[in-house]
């Protein structure tokens, strides 16, 4: 099924009798529907022909409307649908039709990595969102193994459940393409204390967004987001401070409202090989807004944080100073260092929201 608009699904033709001259008609008492419709149709060069069988009736007013419109408020809450060819309205009792829509999304059990199973969730979300839009006579069913629902109702519902099953799943397919960078800054001993991120900023060519004083995470890490293609300039900045060294370079793809795990071993020739855990969790706005939840663990430490950037756009998280000791010529020398985690999200295909 093609991407249908989320805010509007009109499934008939336009048609300048039904939906151009506007009218107002009442009707104080109680009657037949077939007199009602001879009466919506008498001014019109439209012609209808209503079921001998119907013995529905209509008490109500009706002021500026078109004549779809009128035929829609009137028959839908009779249990009755109408069909329109060439200038011949017909009008007969609303029969159900069964309809069959793919739900296409792996299925999948918990994950060890990320400790969650988003999919049974998706499923069932999907099938309350379809319910909610059935008629009291309509009926659905889920088939998770065929990934496939089954709905039975009117021609109208029916419309609406497909824009409904469209929209969900044009924003639950959505992927981002998160590029990762791992850096170690090995510090002069002025910076022993930490890369000073305050003169970092000063240093870098594009201003940051978001606040402008880096805000500490859980735990420890700090987070800022950089304009697009500012590695380089947080590189130099940094290089102010100490020798960078880019220690990897990760790159996964993350489905929306998804977790996706990266995992990196850091080795160091005078220490037991640090590891690095990321796990992130995109979620990507109707104004193509990135949400990131991020939970860095480095080494056993911890960190927890949510950001809120634009495509393109780097997130920094620091803040996991270590003492590293080499020897030379029998002599031992420590030295600080600090780990820093860039990330840059990029959405991924038809998912793209600009």
């Amino acid at each position: 099924m093609p991407p249908l608009p989320v805010t509007q699904l009109d499934v008939r033709q336009t048609d300048p009798d039904l939906d151009r001259q506007r009218i107002s008609v009442g009707f104080a008492r109680r009657t037949s529907i077939h007199d009602v419709l001879l009466l919506l149709v008498r001014d019109t060069p439209l012609s209808v022909i209503s079921d001998p069988s119907l013995d529905q009736t209509f008490i109500g007013d009706l002021k500026n409307i078109t004549l779809r419109e009128a035929l829609d408020l009137i028959l839908e809450p009779l249990g009755l649908d109408y069909a329109v060819r060439g200038r011949v309205v017909r009008v007969f009792r609303r029969e159900l039709e069964t309809r069959f829509y793919s739900i296409d999304y792996v299925m999948r059990t918990e994950s060890r990595a990320t400790g969650a199973a988003q999919s049974p969730v998706l499923y069932a979300d999907l099938a309350e969102g379809v319910r909610t839009l059935l008629s009291a006579n309509g009926r659905m069913s889920l088939d998770r193994i065929a990934a496939m629902v089954q709905v039975t109702d009117s021609a109208s519902r029916l419309a609406r459940v497909e824009q409904y099953l469209e929209a969900a799943m044009l924003r639950a397919t959505r992927q981002v393409q998160i590029e990762g960078k791992i850096i170690e800054v090995e510090l002069r001993d002025e910076f022993s204390g930490g890369i000073d991120w305050r003169a970092v900023q000063s240093g870098l060519t594009h201003p940051t967004t978001g606040s402008q004083t880096p805000g500490p995470t859980r735990a420890e890490g700090l987070t800022l987001a950089l304009q697009p293609n500012g590695f380089t300039a947080l590189v130099n900045a940094l290089a102010a401070q100490g020798t960078v060294n880019v220690l990897s370079s990760p790159l996964i793809t993350a489905m929306n409202n998804e977790p996706a795990v990266m995992r990196v071993g850091i080795s160091d020739p005078q220490t037991l090989t640090d590891s690095v855990t990321l796990r992130v969790t995109p979620q990507i706005s109707a104004d193509g807004i990135i949400h990131l939840s991020i939970n860095p663990i480095v080494s056993g430490r911890e960190a927890d944080t949510l950001v809120r950037v634009r495509e393109g756009e780097t997130i920094v998280i620091a803040g996991w100073m270590r003492d590293r000791e080499s020897t030379d010529a029998g002599k031992t020398t420590r030295r600080k260092t600090d780990l820093v985690i860039l990330l840059t999200p990029t959405i991924m295909g038809s998912g793209r929201t600009r």
